[in-house]
């Protein structure tokens, strides 16, 4: 359960190391900027689910509630489902507007391997199962900081592409 521990915390920093200043109007992206805070505004959506989440896996890992951990995996997943059909759904704008809307999703698809990983975790049947589970979810935490990398180097380059800054 240490490793839950260490999600906790990767995924917190994960989330708030790329905010910016939020202009949600409810209407489309009109222009590169705009559909830049459009994608931000869907991982700050997530925000206050993942710290909830986190805590809740956190507590029933500390219980050895491997069905609750299980269940609290599969409502983030739908949550990042969610953000990830969105994201898909939106028409890419601006210079390499196609190349950053990839770069996002996967950044959504490695949020929700988390979830996917702590889901198996939960719904191992035997101690060798949740092993195996639980050094895949070594191998996504070691996957981290690239994620991270590639995430922060595709805003920069959008937003340098298209004349705007990132507010940090």
């Amino acid at each position: 359960m240490k490793q839950l521990l260490i999600v906790t915390v990767i995924s917190a920093f994960a989330f708030l190391s790329c905010k910016s200043k939020s202009t949600d109007t409810g209407e489309a992206p009109a222009n590169a900027s705009q559909y830049y805070e459009k994608i931000i505004e869907l991982e700050e959506s997530m925000s206050e689910a993942l710290l909830t989440t986190e805590a809740a896996i956190k507590a029933r890992g500390d219980k050895k509630d491997f069905e609750g951990i299980a269940r609290s995996a599969r409502e983030m997943e739908d949550s990042v489902d969610l953000r990830i059909n969105a994201l898909k759904k939106m028409e890419p704008l601006g210079k390499g507007g196609d190349d950053f809307k990839l770069v996002a999703t996967r950044y959504f698809e490695y949020i929700k391997s988390i979830y996917t990983t702590y889901k198996k975790i939960g719904e191992a049947k035997t101690d060798e199962e949740r092993g195996k589970a639980a050094g895949e979810m070594t191998n996504i935490i070691n996957s981290q900081p690239a994620v991270m990398e590639n995430l922060q180097s595709a805003q920069a380059k959008f937003a340098a592409e298209n004349g705007f800054t990132i507010g940090q």
